[in-house]
């Protein structure tokens, strides 16, 4: 059957990354083109609405803003995120969706004292990791793109840790039926080197300016429309 699909766009990246590249939602749709989905683009940082009857899941996107803005539009949407739990809605949370997944149920968000994951990061799964269905395909050491300056420094009381590296969590769920991953699922490996020329360019530090290539973290995103 055809699964509908709601995107939250949670803000557009970088000028010179849209340009070349359009944004989220247009790789998150073109990732899952051979899945029978219908998508609906619903841009939350303009404070267009969802309600938690709509879709059979959601995907919140990563967004250039942090969750501990607390900006209206976050608020709102850590509202509708404990009410899409409560009905038991699938979600999948991607970067700053992840961490404001993870503050809606009262995890900690922070600036990563460990400094900014930039480029193609491995991370290593946990025992409840490994039998996930959400990293169903990821092993220790898969390498994933990363792009941020915030992480979840506690995880909600009722969430289970999935993945994890140096840098801090990597991927939680919650009742399995809500996800969080602090990668990108989304990125292309041209992508995630547009990011880190972008930004490394700024004063970010990148741990690793060769950005080996990875295939592995889309994966995410396939196991997480299968499981609907």
């Amino acid at each position: 059957f055809m699964k509908n699909i709601i995107i939250l766009d949670c803000g557009p990246s970088f000028l010179e990354v849209s340009q070349q590249f359009g944004c989220a939602p247009n790789w998150i749709m073109e990732l899952l083109q051979n899945k029978d989905c219908r998508f609906k683009w619903v841009k939350s940082y303009e404070r267009e609405n969802v309600v938690h009857t709509e879709g059979d899941a959601w995907i919140i996107t990563g967004s250039p803003r942090s969750v501990y803005d607390e900006l209206d539009w976050m608020l709102d949407m850590e509202d509708k995120i404990r009410n899409a739990q409560h009905h038991n809605k699938p979600v999948l949370g991607i970067c700053f969706g992840h961490q404001l997944i993870a503050k809606s149920f009262g995890g900690r968000v922070e600036l990563n004292p460990k400094g900014w994951e930039l480029g193609a990061y491995p991370i290593e799964l946990t025992e409840r990791g490994l039998k996930s269905r959400i990293l169903s395909g990821f092993n220790n050491h898969s390498i994933v793109y990363q792009s941020h300056g915030d992480c979840v420094t506690v995880l909600p009381e009722n969430a289970v840790e999935l993945a994890l590296n140096n840098k801090g969590n990597q991927a939680f769920t919650i009742h399995e039926n809500m996800y969080g991953v602090q990668f990108h699922p989304e990125f292309s490996w041209d992508i995630i080197k547009k990011y880190v020329s972008v930004r490394s360019a700024s004063g970010v530090i990148v741990d690793d300016p060769s950005v080996p290539e990875s295939n592995q973290g889309k994966a995410a995103l396939h196991n997480f429309i299968d499981l609907i």
